[in-house]
């Protein structure tokens, strides 16, 4: 029998609330590495592979650029070495409206060095002091946002696919909840899952399915809140938890986050999540590039978004470095009502992945204390989809006659 004073979830959709005008990127789309291998090639010859009907062979021009860089790396990915290329500036968000919420107090005009010199958005609702400053740096990219007339949509499909195929699941919990529109005190925890959520032939998630948590404690997020007309607001806490997509071993780590939920009477809930991404994190797990087919297909290249993030980074300031080492984030959650399933405690472990040979960082940048270290379990072909794609595309150059010097 069910708790009465307890509320399941299942998180059905997890993503970056992007708000979309026609005045966020008036210099265009950020630019990929398949804008990056025609730059300096004469305009009319720009133009002519920009056509639609000339796509495969811009295209084409963007992976053998990338295989090149990988080759003069020794094979290594660029994402593992973003500093070694000076590609374009990242072209970032212009408007200065976004969705998010105030996550430290001020209307930051630049000048306040604790948010390391970056001015506060301003919600489409007119209120100051927003603070989504991963927003700005991903907004001019084509694949992160709806409205493009290619690739528009594609990260936001990659990672809530993970979810409508099982390779990702998210469960919540609120425990000790007395009234469910109004009390004070209630306890949060945020869980990931080996287990699927489940989905109708419509894509909506099926509510009262009964899923466990996983055993490994470093992807249980708990902390405090309280309902305040029906809707959920929890106190900060710091949110890890497991993330994978097309076989990527990645994962979320945000700061001081806050979610509000909106508790529906049919069990259901819908609302925000806000906080400050781990800036390693979020670059490892939004824009790492094992192979090289994602900065060509989705609209940016690693050395630019990571000179990005550090410009744009607005938490966690760090005296000693004199940075900011997070950066704020705003997403969107939606969520059905399951039965979430605990492990006994005896059973319970802590361990972190170890995806150094992925992401080619120390081990040390990753660990949580008290945790053992686990190879990374990969497919039996031994890697992602994204690694296959590519050597599917090196196949076909390396078998092309082609040696047009413009392919580089």
């Amino acid at each position: 029998m069910s708790d009465p004073t307890t509320i399941g979830l299942a998180f059905t959709y997890f993503w970056y609330d992007v708000h979309e005008t026609p005045q966020d990127c008036p210099e265009g789309w950020a630019m990929a590495l398949r804008d990056v291998a025609i730059m300096d090639l004469p305009e009319e010859r720009q133009e002519f592979l920009l056509r639609p009907e000339n796509r495969s062979t811009y295209y084409r021009m963007g992976y053998a650029l990338s295989a090149r860089r990988m080759a003069e790396q020794g094979g290594e990915s660029i994402c593992n070495i973003p500093t070694s290329y000076d590609d374009p500036p990242m072209r970032t968000v212009q408007s200065g409206t976004a969705y998010g919420r105030d996550l430290d107090g001020l209307v930051s005009n630049g000048s306040d060095a604790e948010t390391c010199g970056t001015v506060d958005l301003t919600s489409p609702d007119g209120t100051p002091g927003v603070d989504n400053e991963l927003y700005r740096v991903m907004g001019c990219i084509d694949s992160f946002r709806r409205d493009p007339e290619f690739a528009g949509g594609a990260m936001e499909d990659y990672h809530i696919g993970s979810y409508r195929d099982g390779e990702t699941t998210t469960l919540m919990e609120i425990r000790g909840v007395d009234d469910r529109q109004n009390d004070d005190s209630v306890e949060i925890g945020v869980y990931a899952s080996f287990e699927p959520t489940l989905f109708d032939s419509e894509k909506n998630g099926l509510p009262y399915a009964s899923i466990t948590v996983t055993d490994n404690k470093t992807w249980h997020s708990l902390g405090t809140g309280r309902i305040v007309d029906g809707e959920l607001i929890t106190d900060p806490f710091t949110l890890r938890t497991r993330l994978g997509w097309a076989g990527r071993p990645a994962e979320y780590l945000i700061y001081d986050t806050i979610i509000h939920l909106d508790l529906n009477e049919d069990g259901s809930a819908e609302g925000d999540l806000v906080g400050y991404f781990d800036l390693d994190h979020a670059y490892w797990n939004n824009f790492h590039d094992a192979a090289g087919a994602l900065q060509v297909a989705n609209g940016y290249t690693c050395p630019a978004v990571w000179t990005a993030l550090q410009e744009h980074a607005d938490g966690h300031y760090d005296e000693e470095s004199g940075r900011c080492t997070a950066i704020s984030t705003a997403m969107r959650i939606e969520a059905v009502p399951a039965f979430v399933i605990h492990p006994p405690e005896n059973q319970l472990v802590e361990y972190v992945v170890d995806t150094s040979d992925y992401y080619g960082v120390p081990v040390e940048q990753i660990m949580v204390e008290g945790a053992e270290l686990r190879e990374r379990q990969v497919r039996s072909l031994g890697q992602s989809d994204e690694e296959e794609m590519m050597e599917e595309l090196m196949d076909e150059l390396n078998a092309s006659d082609s040696d047009d010097s413009e392919t580089y």
